[in-house]
């Protein structure tokens, strides 16, 4: 059993079906008809097609992978999940920009990352980047900040 199952390919496993669950929870939100293309959901959907596909290729890639004899911690898995729902609730009143930030932090922490300049850069300039191609240059906008009307 301990050769098939590993923290990281639970933790693969879990992430895979989080993400999965974000993308179904796209589907069947009522909007104005405006075209599949005019809906709010078409870009973030996108987004999480390409996730939906990254998550299952690294799954591939851990399954394929020789394991290693290591102790199992299930704490970074639940962690995570944990972190995907507060991410869930606190989109709409934290804003995308906060949220993302939020989430990024927790899910490097849980990972092992112990660098602080990279856990505070990597989450803030990829929600940083996201915000700009979205709210500024697609004139799509995300959940904005409470406290910062520009992100």
């Amino acid at each position: 059993m301990s050769d098939l199952f590993t923290e990281r390919r639970g933790l693969c496993v879990v992430i895979l079906l989080l993400v999965a669950g974000l993308v179904l929870s796209t589907f069947g939100l009522q909007f104005a008809d405006l075209g599949g293309a005019f809906s709010p959901m078409f870009f973030p959907r996108i987004i999480l097609v390409i996730l939906l596909g990254l998550a299952a290729l690294d799954l591939l890639l851990e399954l394929l992978r020789p394991t290693k004899d290591a102790p199992i911690q299930f704490w970074p898995v639940a962690l995570i999940s944990l972190a995907f729902i507060a991410y869930v609730l606190l989109l709409v009143p934290l804003g995308y920009f906060i949220s993302s930030i939020a989430l990024g932090i927790v899910v490097l922490l849980a990972l092992g990352l112990r660098n602080p300049m990279q856990i505070i850069l990597i989450p803030t300039l990829g929600s940083g980047a996201l915000v700009a191609l979205f709210n500024h240059v697609l004139k799509m906008p995300l959940p904005t900040s409470p406290f910062a009307w520009w992100i």
